[in-house]
């Protein structure tokens, strides 16, 4: 069974008919509106893109300073611990003190009192050496561990940190062209 061809468009639909049919227009004043407020939303846009690949990689900077610095005050915590073991150490020995004399005979100079046994042989790897009793205990060093956003990553190497410009600058020049005017 042959088919039949199709009949043409213009034979469906009259021309004229349609062309009688109003168009609705919006009005010159909601298109106006409509484009101002989409050239500043570009326009934001674009100097908060600039703007962001200008600032967060000094944030991540300064998480970094901040880190280091947190660093530096475990390290002087550490510092004056130890100076204030030692300075105990220095004036009880300044004081005489019969045990930590005694310690130190013990421990540099190998000499045990007579009515004790030696635990350790003086000078064997296992003997505690008296500054190893001096020093403090090492405290806990904080770990950097930043958890960065997708733009902070984008903005952290500078080849994507070009791009991210380049789009906040695109944006920004979309943002300050004139409204199209119509005829």
């Amino acid at each position: 069974m042959p088919l039949e061809p199709s009949p043409p468009i213009c034979r469906l639909f009259d021309v004229e008919q349609l062309q009688s049919i109003p168009i609705p227009q919006t009005t010159p004043r909601f298109d106006s509106a409509a484009s101002e407020i989409s050239r500043w939303a570009f326009f934001i846009s674009g100097i908060i893109l600039i703007v962001a690949a200008a600032i967060l990689p000094l944030n991540a900077d300064l998480e970094w300073t901040r880190h280091q610095r947190n660093l530096a005050l475990v390290a002087e915590q550490e510092n004056i611990a130890r100076n204030v073991s030692y300075q105990g150490m220095i004036a009880a020995i300044e004081n005489k003190n019969p045990d930590t004399l005694g310690l130190l005979a013990q421990s540099n100079l190998g000499m045990i009192p007579a009515d004790h046994d030696a635990l350790l042989v003086p000078g064997h790897r296992a003997d505690p050496m008296i500054f190893e009793l001096l020093e403090p205990a090492a405290l806990d060093r904080p770990a950097f561990a930043p958890q960065y956003s997708r733009l902070e990553k984008l903005v952290m190497t500078p080849k994507s940190r070009l791009w991210v410009i380049a789009g906040g600058v695109l944006m920004v020049l979309i943002g300050i062209l004139p409204a199209a005017r119509s005829k």
